[in-house]
């Protein structure tokens, strides 16, 4: 362990296409920052996230273990979105998240999140000094909340409601520049070692950047796109006309240009501390692709699941080739925290494994190719040459497909044996403080 522990920063960003990246082959220029970071740390070309959306990937990448599959029945709370919350919230308890780890190694811990799947209701808050919990707030009664968290939008109301988020930064459309100033306010009363934790919803649809960032989009595209795409981005709908496609893929660039800028701006701010960053997507998004839209929680192709993930801040440079999942972070910033470098063989593997929350879909990503369950239904993508995956090539090669289906049997038998061991130990614990 180093003598003198590293303070360090994570950001986690929603929606972030590895494709959109520089340093992942993008080549329009949309992130410098992340790119030169990129450059000078680790960066994880083939990382995949544990699930396509946040509420199945965020939780895998605090505690370092995927939520349990199946349904949510079990869990109290009258709607889906209560059952959903009360669900993370009993994995957050089950295992040791990565804030309260490192208090415990003498960290202060401050996080901030506009994430209703990161919130205070669904238990991100655990093991933070200071949590700022940016779903919970409203401005001025103008939008409804389901316990605080969950926007209820009436269909009628929706250009009215998306002009007055853009302006109040309510619910899911929260800029960075509306909480940078609390970000700096909070960091400069942290003692050192300190963890920083920011999560950031720029990228999130319905994509609104402000117009610092719009380059290629106008304030009534933005609007226009984001309403007009709203039923197909909400699963009520199976297409999108061209041109709003178009118009809601530039406003989704300007927005990959904001959280880069923020990333610019905070590394600028914190330079003095000399921090650990790592920065990660908790998923993709679809434009169309495989004929989805946004991030459904059984779509598992790469635009869903492909995320950007890079170290910076351990004097270290590579690019790591084999697969890395998301629940790796845990153990990435620890070692780095507290010896200041990583070791890329040891949170690497040859596959790593995505699922959707119903479990009924399921993925293993290699470096070359990609198996795809669905409901009853094998494929696999030779990805190497068939990066959009179109070509289903199962039948060409069924001894790679009956490893994989072995590979995720494995997985779901260890995750089984995980979940009983921390019950265990939970149950133990709570009697011995009896």
């Amino acid at each position: 362990m180093s003598e003198t522990p590293r303070n360090v920063v994570l950001v986690s960003i929603d929606s972030l296409r590895a494709d959109h990246c520089g340093f992942l082959g993008d080549d329009r220029g949309l992130t410098p920052t992340m790119d030169e970071l990129a450059a000078e740390g680790v960066t994880f070309e083939t990382a995949v996230s544990s699930g396509p959306q946040t509420f199945s990937s965020m939780p895998a990448a605090f505690t370092g273990h995927h939520r349990p599959a199946g349904n949510l029945d079990a869990y109290p709370g009258e709607s889906h979105w209560e059952r959903r919350l009360a669900a993370i919230d009993e994995h957050m308890g089950r295992y040791t998240p990565l804030p309260e780890r490192l208090q415990r190694l003498g960290y202060s811990t401050a996080g901030f999140s506009p994430n209703p799947w990161t919130s205070t209701a669904s238990g991100f808050d655990r093991g933070f000094d200071h949590f700022t919990d940016l779903a919970g707030e409203t401005s001025d009664g103008w939008v409804r909340t389901l316990a605080g968290r969950v926007p209820l939008i009436d269909e009628s109301s929706k250009p009215v409601e998306l002009a007055l988020n853009l302006l109040t930064g309510s619910s899911f459309f929260t800029p960075w520049e509306s909480y940078y100033d609390q970000i700096r306010t909070v960091r400069e009363g942290l003692p050192e070692p300190y963890f920083l934790w920011v999560f950031l919803l720029d990228t999130h649809y319905p994509f609104l950047p402000g117009r610092t960032h719009r380059t290629e989009q106008s304030l009534y595209g933005m609007l226009s796109s984001a309403v007009r795409s709203e039923k197909t981005m909400r699963g009520r709908a199976e297409t999108l006309p061209d041109g709003v496609r178009d118009s809601m893929r530039r406003s989704y660039r300007d927005t990959v240009r904001s959280v880069d800028s923020f990333v610019d701006r905070l590394r600028r701010d914190l330079a003095d501390d000399d921090p650990v960053l790592i920065l990660h997507s908790d998923h993709g998004e679809s434009f169309g692709e495989h004929g989805n839209y946004g991030h459904h929680h059984r779509q598992l192709y790469e635009e869903n699941v492909h995320v950007p993930y890079l170290v910076h801040g351990g004097g270290r440079s590579a690019t790591i080739s084999d697969p890395a999942s998301l629940a790796t972070i845990p153990e990435v910033t620890l070692s780095m925290a507290t010896d200041g470098i990583v070791d890329p063989t040891t949170v690497t593997e040859s596959a790593a494994v995505s699922t959707s929350e119903c479990g009924t879909n399921r993925a293993v990503r290699y470096r070359q190719f990609k198996y795809v369950e669905y409901d009853e239904r094998q494929s696999l993508f030779a990805l190497s040459r068939d990066p959009a995956e179109a070509a289903d090539v199962a039948n060409d090669y069924p001894e790679r497909c009956a490893a994989s289906r072995a590979r995720l049997d494995r997985f779901e038998s260890h995750r089984s044996e995980v979940r009983a061991v921390a019950r265990a130990t939970r149950t133990v614990a709570a009697s011995h403080r009896l």
